[in-house]
């Protein structure tokens, strides 16, 4: 796959898979290519499909007959076992070749394994093109010396697990010292989905030729770790001998824990369900897990993740970090990709309708997910609940299902979509705002750096020197208060007690309605961050708001921004909502309704105008009741507030329309 063949090049996202000259394999114990043949089970085309090969006839009987002889003649075979075992590990190790529908197709060792020999709570495995695909790409991954394996997104159901456990038992039950790990989203899962039902049960019905030794002193069917060792026997069974080689592999499962392998060395390595895994950061678990696969900067495992990817609170979000960091089309000098892996997506309409040959019915499927998106087309919630389940595409399959949003969830996970696997540079400005030669209370200017708090929209010529301020004495007034407004959700505690959630402080800056600029009604600065102290984010919003010379309104139940502000002669900059005498906005019943009012309006008329992913989230999940972990979404709405669109533009809030899903996800 990975190593230049003359054989056909496919292209399968985004590698370049070289299959062996038709009718070859390649001898993974000499290293050279031998001819093999490809199998017909007919000379007719459209009888030419995959039939599972199956052992001679009265097998188990001849095997039994085969193993009473040896007792008393170690070196006796019968040449039809014999010759069968030999031609399967051939195709095992080596791979296969057979017809389809008159299409000479070749079959992994990994693949016809599973395939002929890997049985399923179901029966065997079908033959499927997409499976095809899938063990081309992780045997790829295998080969390629600058990979740690693969990451794997798609729809429920589609066999993941058993494809992970095929995979660890492979190279684990016919090579010595070799260590298999699992983890999945709970220590449970991974001993009763991956372990149990992945890895045990085909396990046990395996011909007797794939399975070592194993250590069976707590039966035949182990409950806690596979074990590649013989039986340490007691009393008179110490006199047994048992002429097979042990390889002294094992295959453990572990608890969902970050540093659950740390330190161990690992050969092959399976993370199920890392989309769910809602206590611990995936991504950052993957730091870790990755130099159990290395040894001197040299990589000696590889691991196969797998997942659905669920709501982003319940683990989804550290997910799609780790998948942003195993783009194949993005690697450094070494040739790897930030996190040593490649992705692979499957796309819902390649899961559902198959022919005997094992071809996905790709437009009977869209037409399928289609009809159903349709159905739910009057209510936004269930809608982008199903699309996220069964997602065409892998920016679909990151949506929030929003089931509980009180604004338009189908316009917020459409514009989510379009900007997730945007590049920032694309998107923005990232930096800090400074004071001009360190002279405090002059010029503010915007400092570009990979690590600054604040990010302005692209659009925004940040190399102008905004600052329209007028200075009298120790006292200043913002003078672009037509074009820009600020709004801002702080903090006052420097420490918080102890389990409680560390509040982000979070400002934005607002273009305001300017019928002559693209930017018109736009969200063109964030801030959300927790610095040290209360005071170095006053003096953030502080600097904002100078370097755009504009007005603020602030959450007025934490004090200390509003003190901070005055102390500073910065007053003026304070806003005060119409018919209030106290500078910002309190945070209660009646303010929080009317901001989600604001926001409500804006989503519908402006959601495509927003480039901030942390606003799009919060808004998605935001709860009037608890708004305590959405700064992003509080900080809006208190921007949209001080902006009054709701009151000065005198719009009518039509009722949210309902939409023709065909043009949104046409076929």
């Amino acid at each position: 796959m990975y190593t230049k063949t003359d054989g056909e090049l496919l292209q399968i996202q985004g590698l370049s898979c070289y299959l062996p000259k038709e009718g070859m394999v390649l001898n993974n114990v000499t290293g050279e290519f031998e001819s093999r043949g490809v199998f017909r089970r007919s000379s007719l085309d459209d009888k030419q499909f995959w039939e599972r090969p199956q052992p001679p006839g009265d097998y188990l009987k001849k095997r039994q007959k085969e193993f009473t002889l040896q007792k008393s003649d170690p070196n006796h075979v019968d040449l039809e076992l014999q010759n069968y075992r030999v031609q399967e590990w051939d195709r095992r190790m080596n791979g296969f070749w057979f017809m389809n529908n008159g299409k000479p197709t070749y079959l992994t060792g990994l693949h016809y394994f599973y395939l002929t020999h890997w049985m399923l709570d179901t029966g065997y495995p079908d033959f499927r093109i997409p499976d095809l695909e899938f063990f081309y790409f992780l045997q790829y991954c295998i080969e390629d010396p600058h990979s740690l394996g693969m990451i794997e997104c798609t729809k429920r159901r589609q066999g993941k697990t058993v494809r992970a456990g095929v995979f660890l038992y492979d190279l684990t039950s016919r090579a010595k010292n070799i260590y298999g790990g699992i983890q999945s989203k709970t220590l449970e899962d991974a001993k009763n989905n991956v372990f149990a039902k992945g890895l045990i049960l085909p396990f046990k019905q395996l011909p007797d030729f794939f399975v070592p030794v194993y250590d069976t002193e707590k039966g035949q069917t182990p409950k806690s770790e596979l074990r590649f060792f013989k039986q340490n026997k007691r009393g008179k069974n110490q006199e047994i001998y048992d002429p097979r080689t042990e390889l002294e592999s094992t295959i453990t499962f572990k608890s969902s824990d970050m540093y659950a392998y740390d330190g161990t060395k690992l050969h092959r390595y399976v993370a199920d369900e890392c989309g769910k895994t809602k206590d611990i950061d995936v991504f950052e678990r993957h730091q870790v897990v990755q130099f159990c696969l290395q040894l001197d900067g040299e990589i000696i495992g590889k691991c196969l993740y797998t997942t659905t990817v669920e709501e982003m609170d319940s683990g989804g979000e550290d997910f799609q970090r780790l998948w942003e960091a195993s783009n194949q089309d993005e690697r450094n000098a070494n040739g790897r990709t930030k996190s040593g892996l490649y992705r692979y997506f499957l796309p819902a309409y390649k899961t559902l309708y198959y022919d005997k040959y094992g071809y996905p019915n790709e437009e009977k499927a869209k037409q399928y997910y289609m009809n159903e998106r349709e159905s739910l087309e009057d209510d936004s919630k269930a809608l982008a609940s199903y699309i996220r389940k069964n997602p065409f595409t892998v920016e679909e399959a990151f949506w929030k299902e929003g089931e509980t949003c009180l604004f338009d969830s189908i316009k917020i996970n459409k514009q989510l979509e379009s900007i997730t696997w945007m590049r920032e540079k694309d998107l923005f400005h990232r930096g800090d705002f400074v004071w001009k030669d360190g002279k405090r209370d002059g010029m503010v200017e915007f400092k570009q750096s990979r690590k600054g708090k604040f990010y302005i929209h692209k659009a925004i010529p940040v190399n102008l020197e905004w600052n329209d301020v007028d200075k009298k004495g120790t006292k200043f007034t913002p003078t672009n208060v037509s074009k820009f407004v600020a709004g801002c959700d702080p903090f006052d505690h420097n420490v918080v007690a102890s389990g409680s959630r560390m509040s982000n402080g979070a400002g934005y800056v607002y273009a305001k309605y300017d019928a002559n600029s693209d930017l018109s009604e736009t969200f063109i600065c964030e801030y959300i961050h927790r610095p040290q102290t209360s005071d170095i984010f006053y003096e953030d919003m502080l600097k904002m708001s100078v370097f755009f010379g504009c007005k603020i309104l602030v959450e007025n139940n934490k004090i200390g921004i509003v003190k901070y502000f005055q102390f500073r002669g910065y007053e003026k900059f304070l806003m005060k909502l119409p018919k209030s005498k106290t500078f910002g906005v309190p945070a209660n019943a009646k303010t929080h309704q009317q901001m989600v009012e604001e926001l409500e309006l804006y989503v519908f008329e402006n959601c495509n105008k927003v480039i901030f992913k942390n606003l799009l989230i919060d808004l998605l999940s935001f709860d009037i009741n608890n708004t305590t972990k959405f700064d992003a979404a509080m900080a809006a709405g208190w921007t949209l507030v001080a902006c009054g669109k709701k009151n000065y533009q005198q719009r009518e809030f039509s009722q949210k329309k309902l939409y023709d899903v065909r043009e949104i996800f046409p076929i």
